[in-house]
């Protein structure tokens, strides 16, 4: 059987690659809380906004892959490598972890961590 959670997240990177803000923003719940590897907490849609939408002006290409994942359907650690390109063509290669928190088909929690000097 597929873990829940992982197909969730799955399903939400490739929302992600699409680059599509309100498809992305489809996968978190309307007061879902996303906290960034430097502590800044987003809460609600339109907060988490900002940050996508800024993702996406800097760097309109994006792959994600996925690596080890722990914990239960609806707690747990996802890790992840992605491709990020930006507009003026160049690559920036990321990798970190993700802590994810659903309920139903909807984050409540996600939690990233990655290196912030890859940027």
């Amino acid at each position: 059987m597929t873990n829940k959670l992982f197909a969730l997240a799955r399903e939400y990177w490739t929302a992600e690659e699409s680059r599509d803000i309100n498809a992305i923003l489809s996968f978190f719940s309307d007061d879902a809380q996303w906290t960034g590897p430097d502590g800044v907490t987003l809460i609600g849609h339109a907060q988490i906004r900002t940050f996508y939408e800024n993702s996406a002006r800097l760097y309109p290409g994006l792959t994600v892959q996925i690596g080890r994942t722990y914990g239960d359907e609806n707690e747990g650690a996802i890790e992840w490598i992605a491709k990020l390109t930006a507009t003026d063509g160049g690559v920036v290669d990321l990798s970190g972890v993700n802590i994810m928190k659903r309920s139903g088909d909807k984050f409540t929690h996600l939690t990233a961590y990655f290196d912030q000097s890859a940027f």
